[in-house]
């Protein structure tokens, strides 16, 4: 009975496939169904027998499941098939109970991450009367150590000063335990013991060193009934701006681009298109291409369905559409004075929620979006500025950054464009100066700026080649000591192909029978436990208890035991579906659908398939799903 039962079957497939004969993996401690596995310490041989022939060579953090442990010896294979078996001396090895790694968020403001040498010595600080000046005296300690070759008695690493590029020099930190603790403020940390993996070898389109940092931005406007005059405040806004790349000798580092949105033209055929592109980022490289391009630009003639637009339409048009590749830059700037429709509206034509929306930028463009909402008394009338305000605010929300909307206040056109410049201009500042701390006071120079520090000290990254610190154990915490409500570190999932597909079938199967039991919760549970017997590799786990918590119901406990995230629909049971009305059980679907459509994409994005691991064949590409995007 159980969605997350079925969830579990997936995530846990590895643990829960049918292994060839009698030879299987040994099982964890405690657990009846998770196999051991083992991450390589450091680079060496794996053996026939103890002391034996050599099967060939074996890197570090290159895993393996466990088939036997005897006189510090482990016998291990890179499968769960029980073949290629060999063994490794156990003090060559480390345990790895979950799939689950975190990865260096570098965000401009946040200090190195600390890696401290065991978890007393993280304790000492989280513990501490003021947390953040006991990390700043270890961190110019370590910073110390690294001058003079010394090592640090408690901090054996730092992180790098600069954003490691996450598809040229991959990096997973494996967590192999994590512990709960609390600031004397009452703030919770997870102080997590993590191990360092790097990928195999860097990107073939690693950026070669010495290229000087471009930036693309692109504009994606509202062009429905009533938008012509914030085009024309775009394009003098604009105009100038081009005046101010120019005279700071930026022409051939700095490009704008253009897209018009509209709405679905299932709701108003007569809109002309959902989304356009006006100016590539190759014709915005110049004041005269843009210009060019905005001249073509009108609003539309025919009134849309109601007030809401599809926004997101015109950011996923700029963002799949536009060919980004030489910019270290990637902006996008949404210019409307409409809602957004949502994954659950029938007229959205992406799928997606402003938050994976969010990811797509994020995670697969590199790079970051700003709102300039226009309050209009229209807006007002209808009463859709709160929800816009709450929804645009979540989709410019980035990790440890302010969110990246800006409204303009009674959406006078003179307004915005006077935030469109100011925009530009911090653009162009900070392309100039590099590292130009962001005027404090003026909301646009302030979020827009840290925004584009973040993406300096990603470029630097590249440049420089920045690294994991060459460590194999130490522990991190997952909260800056100054100020912990920012993040230092991402926590993700490594999933492959197939575990990937498998949970899209599982959710897909839970969607449908929720859809086509709305009046009947009873079938619906008894039918996912169905189709999960039916997918399931050992139908026979698949428990029929009544009672049971999504959880328990198909050992997902046991798959996330002791890691510090949960998701909020694993404890729901049979029962609980039940007491649920009809509209929650449709808002919980709703947000199946979404990360349905997140992961189809995630799917499609080659350049983020890795093998992290050194894993044989196609299961050993990998990738790092944030645990926010599991159901």
């Amino acid at each position: 009975m159980t969605m997350l039962r079925l969830l579990v079957l997936v995530l846990s497939l590895a643990a829960t496939a049918l292994w060839a004969g009698d030879v299987r993996p040994l099982v964890m401690e405690g657990k009846s169904a998770l196999p051991q596995r083992v991450l390589v310490r450091e680079a060496g041989e794996r053996l026939e027998t103890p002391g034996g022939r050599s099967l060939g060579p074996v890197v570090p953090l290159q895993q393996f499941y466990v088939y036997a442990r005897q006189d510090g010896w482990v016998k291990v294979g890179p499968g769960q098939d029980g073949s290629d078996l060999g063994w490794l001396p156990a003090q060559e090895v480390a345990d790895w109970n979950q799939n689950i790694v975190a990865t260096l968020e570098v965000t401009a403001g946040l200090e190195r991450t600390l890696f401290f040498s065991d978890f007393d010595a993280a304790y000492e600080v989280v513990e501490a009367e003021d947390p953040g000046r006991d990390a700043a005296a270890l961190r110019a300690e370590a910073e110390a150590a690294e001058q003079s070759g010394a090592p640090s008695d408690r901090i054996v690493a730092l992180g790098p000063r600069e954003a490691i590029d996450q598809r040229q020099r991959l990096h997973v930190l494996p967590i192999l335990s994590a512990e709960e603790a609390l600031f004397e403020s009452g703030a919770f940390v997870n102080l997590l013991k993590v191990a360092v993996a790097r990928a195999q070898a860097p990107s073939e389109a690693a950026q070669p060193i010495g290229q000087p940092m471009r930036a693309g931005i692109v504009f994606v406007v509202d062009t429905t009934h009533s938008m012509a005059p914030y085009i024309s405040a775009t394009r003098d806004a604009l105009r100038e701006v081009y005046g101010e790349v120019a005279a700071a000798g930026l022409s051939d580092r700095v490009s704008f681009g253009l897209v018009g949105y509209r709405d679905s033209l299932k709701g108003q055929p007569a809109l002309d298109y959902a989304a356009r592109t006006f100016v590539t980022l190759e014709e915005g490289r110049t004041a005269e291409g843009f210009l060019a391009g905005i001249a073509q630009m009108s609003e539309a003639t025919a009134s849309s369905r109601n007030f809401r637009e599809d926004s997101y339409t015109g950011i996923d048009h700029a963002v799949t559409s536009l060919d980004w590749s030489g910019y270290d830059v990637r902006f996008l700037v949404l210019v409307t004075d409409a809602g957004p429709r949502e994954a659950t509206d029938d007229l959205s034509g992406t799928g997606l929620s402003g938050q994976a929306l969010n990811r797509l930028v994020h995670e697969d463009l590199g790079g970051y979006i700003a709102v300039m909402h226009l309050l209009t008394p229209k807006g007002g009338e209808v009463g859709d500025h709160d929800r816009a305000q709450r929804l645009y605010s979540e989709l410019t929300s980035f990790p440890n950054l302010p969110p990246l909307y800006f409204p303009v206040a009674q959406g006078q056109a003179s307004a915005y464009e006077a935030a469109a410049r100011r925009l530009g201009q911090v653009v162009v500042s900070q392309m100039s100066a590099g590292t130009a701390p962001p005027a404090e006071g003026d909301g646009i120079a302030e979020a827009m700026g840290q925004a584009m520090q973040t993406l300096h000290l990603a470029w630097l990254g590249r440049q420089e080649g920045a690294e994991a610190p060459d460590v194999f154990e130490a522990v991190i915490a997952d909260r800056d000591f100054a100020r912990p409500a920012l993040r230092p570190v991402s926590i993700r999932l490594l999933l492959s192909k197939a575990q990937l597909s498998d949970l899209a079938e599982a959710l897909q199967i839970i969607v449908e029978k929720a859809e086509t039991n709305v009046l009947d919760p009873d079938r619906f549970f008894e039918q996912v436990l169905g189709a999960a017997a039916d997918m399931s590799r050992r139908p026979e786990r698949v428990s029929r208890r009544q009672d049971e918590t999504l959880a328990g119901a198909v050992a997902v406990s046991e798959l996330l035991e002791g890691l510090p995230y949960r998701s909020r629909i694993m404890t729901i049971t049979s029962d609980d579906w039940v007491r649920m009305s009809i509209s929650e059980q449709q808002a919980l679907v709703n947000d199946l659908y979404d990360k349905l459509e997140r992961y189809r994409r995630y799917n499609a994005s080659s350049d983020l398939w890795v093998n992290y691991l050194g894993q044989p064949g196609a299961d050993g590409l990998l990738y790092p799903m944030l645990l926010d995007d599991l159901p």
